[in-house]
């Protein structure tokens, strides 16, 4: 029985550490986006557009500010993520929406790695370290 105790301890480290804690964590959650970063400085939202990230099971889903977007995901050892494909409705919006909207559905495409904060944030990042920012949707 003393040697059960640290195996059970072992399995939940080595469970963690795979990333077994991390796939629940964004599980059940939504976010709306703020910003993003393509290397040329922090982008706010744009005014009148509310883009969205959602997830639910291994279904991701959302808007970009134009158009409505859902797929799949998959989170891997740490912080890694793998979204998509995505499937995206085809609405026009104005010039600046659409460039917005292109950063974003850019950036999830090629997202690797996300960031949670304890400030309620969540980073999307891609490889050449891009960002997008989002804060979570309180639970009321």
């Amino acid at each position: 029985m003393r040697r059960l105790v640290p195996l059970v301890a072992l399995v939940g480290l080595l469970l963690a550490a795979c990333g077994g804690e991390n796939a629940s964590t964004l599980d059940g959650t939504s976010w709306t986006y703020f910003a993003y970063d393509i290397g040329d400085g922090v982008v706010q939202k744009l005014p009148n557009t509310s883009p969205t990230l959602s997830f639910e099971g291994d279904v991701v889903s959302g808007s970009d500010g134009c158009n409505d977007f859902t797929g799949s995901y998959e989170i891997s050892s740490g912080n890694m993520i793998e979204i998509g494909p995505l499937a995206s409705t085809q609405k026009a919006c104005e010039a600046d929406v659409m460039a917005q909207a292109d950063v974003i559905m850019s950036i999830l495409a090629d997202a690797f790695l996300y960031e949670k904060t304890s400030g309620d944030e969540l980073f999307m990042r891609n490889e050449t370290a891009n960002f997008l920012g989002y804060n979570r949707v309180s639970d009321e």
